[in-house]
């Protein structure tokens, strides 16, 4: 895969990557060798004139208190050098296996847990001062309007690519978040 993106970059396609929760281990290494940039999360970015704050969301799902832990747990750059320190086998092992708990886990929490909560979204809102947000995570496409300390914003929440996928197209005169049906 880090070849094909090469290739894709060295054709003049910039290639940011935003860690997810089952990529965290993706580091400067790969991301050099793949011609991608390591987007630090939350980062604030000039799109077109609009301040908007890019993460991949599982920081504001702070009802999910079981996901927080494992969340800082695989954060923790200890707990990553002993993880990549493993043999190849053994970390696809891991990941095949906490796929399956979070399938398992996640059907059984109700819906607001698996959300990101209004808390979270206002406070990052107030310290990015961005008008808009832009992640994923919770994997419910849509555009969300926010009144926060009197000032509307927008968040935009991409979906997954498991049933259904979904792009953000910005351009100078418009954002469209459009779903791709999967074949």
């Amino acid at each position: 895969m880090a070849k094909r993106l090469r290739t894709l970059a060295d054709a003049g396609t910039a290639i940011r990557f935003v860690h997810g929760n089952r990529d965290f281990l993706v580091g400067e290494a790969y991301c050099r060798r793949a011609g991608m940039g390591l987007v630090r999360q939350p980062r604030t970015i000039d799109l077109y004139g609009t301040p908007t704050v890019i993460l991949h969301g599982d920081s504001l799902c702070l009802l999910d208190r079981a996901y927080q832990r494992y969340r800082a747990r695989v954060s923790d750059p200890e707990w990553q050098r002993r993880m990549l320190a493993r043999p190849v086998w053994f970390r696809r092992g891991i990941a095949t296996m906490l796929r399956g708990a979070s399938r398992f886990f996640n059907r059984s929490k109700e819906s607001p847990v698996l959300d990101v909560t209004a808390e979270a979204v206002a406070a990052l809102f107030r310290e990015s001062g961005a008008a808009r947000m832009i992640h994923g995570h919770t994997h419910r496409p849509n555009r969300h309007r926010h009144t926060v300390d009197g000032v509307e914003r927008e968040r935009i929440v991409l979906g997954d690519w498991y049933e259904q996928g979904s792009v953000l197209v910005a351009t100078p005169e418009a954002i469209e978040l459009q779903s791709l049906a999967r074949d």
